[in-house]
């Protein structure tokens, strides 16, 4: 599918940007902890890099709904270039507040990228495909990580942050030419006859698949700030520390493209099962005391995790209707950031207080006990549905094609 799709220009696409990212993040948030020594530097910028979701991701999602979706991403692309490159002036910490200026002005860029990105798969993949392919995004996740941050960590560590700041910028560069090749973006004519179901139901399972989201971006917003306090302090190994939890991370994606692509039937309570496991591992992350269990369990997290989102954003492109694609997932990427941002800037206050390692119990509390109060609302609303409901149990209700077999494709 990678060799012969058109999807395949966005896979190799966001390979590369996703590598220079990582590659200049990486950087970017040692030289803030060097400049500064302040955990509530690094949460800052962190958390500001995801407040432009609250309003450009859904200007994303609408205008995926109304251009071409191609220019659209590599117009981004060759925006955020100089913004990029602008951390190479950056050397003393009077200059910090040109690296927030320029992480704000990037997240407006990705802000925008995203939904675009997520709509244009949802249109050029066949239903059939969409949980392959959002595997294949996990996958993609995976490979940034482990390439970019790992090798990001090693070559600010050997040739300096500068080095890591100008393959970044390259890196615009080459995903914006590798986009020109991409075709389609045509919306598939099934999503019209496939969702036609009362607009009140909808509404409630995507506020509910929203919901899962939120929870989920309040335990990982905890956790992204912590990633580089484990690494550089509470595991004292700097640059290669936050490298490594990151390569972590990557290794978890990737092998949750493999156990996602077996999935055959799934509904919305293994998510939750999924998030409530993830919220336990969190905990078991907050306690350990070798670095190579810590690795581990970053491995296991971002397991877990990119299973969920794979399963979730099937559920999103399955279930939303071909000219509300943009939109909603644009919502859905402002609202996750947003509250993903915030909680990074809390945890980052949070952190000049008590210890990283509270930090990461209280994140994962917040997961687990998310996941049992959602569970149970699951199944009242569930009920409440199929009390109301006068479809047939095979018809378009529950989501799925009355053809196909029981459990593939419900909530």
């Amino acid at each position: 599918m990678i060799r012969h799709h058109s999807y395949r220009y966005l896979f190799y696409s966001g390979i590369v940007n996703g590598i220079g990212d990582r590659f200049s993040q990486v950087a970017v948030l040692t030289l803030l902890l060097q400049l500064t020594g302040s955990g509530v530097a690094v949460g800052a910028a962190l958390g500001l890099r995801v407040i432009p979701y609250l309003l450009l991701s859904p200007l994303g999602g609408r205008l995926a709904d109304r251009l071409n979706k191609k220019w659209i991403l590599m117009l981004t692309d060759v925006f955020r270039l100089p913004f990029a490159l602008s951390f190479l002036l950056v050397d003393t910490k009077e200059m910090v507040w040109l690296v927030f200026t320029a992480m704000f002005i990037l997240a407006c860029g990705e802000a925008v990228y995203q939904p675009v990105r997520k709509s244009f798969i949802a249109s050029i993949v066949e239903k059939e495909d969409l949980v392959k392919v959002n595997g294949w995004e996990q996958l993609l996740q995976g490979v940034v990580l482990i390439a970019g941050s790992i090798t990001g960590g090693v070559v600010a560590y050997v040739f300096g942050t500068s080095f890591a700041f100008w393959l970044n910028g390259l890196s615009f560069i080459t995903a914006a030419v590798l986009l020109l090749a991409l075709k389609g973006g045509t919306y598939n004519s099934h999503f019209e006859k496939e969702h036609r179901r009362r607009r009140i139901e909808w509404k409630g399972w995507m506020m509910f698949i929203l919901a899962i989201q939120l929870v989920g971006a309040t335990m990982d917003g905890a956790f992204n700030v912590l990633i580089s306090v484990y690494g550089a302090e509470t595991f004292p190994l700097g640059e290669l520390g936050v490298g490594f939890l990151y390569g972590a991370l990557g290794t978890g994606l990737v092998a949750s493209f493999f156990f996602s692509s077996k999935i055959k039937s799934y509904r919305l309570p293994l998510c939750l099962a999924l998030l409530i496991i993830e919220g336990g591992l969190h905990l078991l992350a907050s306690r350990m005391t070798i670095f190579p269990g810590l690795w581990f369990t970053f491995v296991t997290i971002a397991l877990t995790g990119g299973i969920m989102g794979t399963l979730l954003d099937a559920f999103l492109m399955k279930h939303t209707k071909a000219e509300e694609q943009g939109r909603v997932l644009g919502w859905m990427e402002s609202w996750a950031n947003v509250q993903l941002g915030l909680m990074m800037l809390s945890s980052g206050w949070f952190l000049d207080v008590y210890s990283a390692r509270t930090l990461g119990l209280w994140g994962g509390g917040i997961g687990i006990a998310g996941g049992v109060l959602l569970l149970g609302f699951y199944f009242l609303f569930k009920k409440k549905v199929e009390a109301e409901s006068s479809l047939d149990k095979g018809s378009l209700e529950t989501g799925r094609d009355p053809q196909q077999k029981d459990g593939k494709e419900g909530f």
